[in-house]
């Protein structure tokens, strides 16, 4: 018998990770639930359990599993990338979806490092990297969850702590996200498969964590005007993502693709197609993750 594929999602315990995760788990996938509070991710995953028991659906209490990693502190995610590989011989699937906008920055981490930054790009490349070697063996795909918003790297202050403006430093995150994964489906085509998804605009409107996520001041009332005409509840994104990480038979057929939901977008992305942009933040990102060349 053919055993369960093994997908990890980081940020499960939010909205869109969350709506993955039980798409993925109704298929009757091994999922493993990443976030940086035990307590809440063991509750997302009692209420996973739970919605599979709702909809008469045979599980296990291994099927859905968790493990903590805090994507702003990298010896965090070195510990957590190490647990990963000596819990699960397979790595099939990596969904990325960590990463918010935080306010009245910069915020600097001991470490150094710039909070938003650190979450959206440095953490989740240095766990992308530890586990790179598994991925590969197991013909894994890793698709990152993306938003399509572009500002120009400033060289000089990659992680914009120098001169930081809340939005233009998400946008570059943003942009650094989509370049990543576009490098990574070059470096790896063949034996990785990476593909970037755009789910939109996704609102778990039950999520008790949500009044502490959003934004303050008049980013704030954007927000809330944006999510009374656009926003969608979760198993709108967990449904296509859940199709595209299972969809092996076209793997490479794929790879270096950028979803809108569904739909796969043939326009090409002015950050994931910049294939110098690739090389250089990738060797950036070596360099500020003290790892050697991948």
């Amino acid at each position: 018998m053919k055993n369960k594929q093994t997908i990890l999602i980081t940020g499960a315990t939010g909205n869109i990770g969350g709506g993955a995760a039980f798409a993925l788990a109704k298929r009757g996938t091994k999922i493993v639930l990443f976030g940086h509070n035990p307590e809440t991710l063991e509750s997302r995953a009692n209420a996973i359990r739970a919605k599979l028991t709702e909809a008469n659906i045979n599980h296990k209490d291994t099927d859905v599993s968790t493990l903590v990693v805090d994507f702003t502190d990298l010896d965090s995610v070195s510990q957590s990338a190490t647990e990963a590989l000596s819990r699960f011989t397979e790595i099939n699937g990596l969904i990325l979806c960590v990463g918010h906008l935080v306010q009245n920055g910069p915020n600097i981490l001991p470490n150094g490092h710039e909070l938003m930054f650190a979450t959206s790009v440095i953490g989740p490349f240095l766990f992308t990297q530890l586990l790179v070697d598994r991925l590969e063996k197991s013909k894994g795909i890793v698709l990152q969850v993306i938003a399509p918003f572009y500002d120009e790297i400033d060289w000089n202050d990659i992680e914009s702590i120098k001169n930081h403006k809340t939005i233009i430093a998400y946008n570059r995150a943003k942009t650094c996200e989509r370049v990543l994964i576009a490098e990574l489906a070059r470096r790896f085509a063949g034996k990785i498969t990476s593909v970037a998804f755009n789910p939109t605009f996704i609102i778990d409107k039950s999520d008790p964590e949500l009044k502490k996520r959003w934004p303050k001041g008049f980013t704030g009332f954007i927000w809330w005007m944006a999510a009374l005409l656009f926003s969608k509840p979760p198993e709108i994104a967990g449904e296509p993502i859940a199709d595209i990480i299972l969809s092996y038979k076209n793997a490479d057929n794929i790879n270096g693709a950028l979803y809108k939901l569904k739909k796969r977008i043939k326009k090409p992305d002015k950050a994931m197609k910049d294939q110098a942009l690739g090389e250089r933040l990738w060797n950036e990102l070596l360099k500020l993750t003290k790892l050697t060349s991948i």
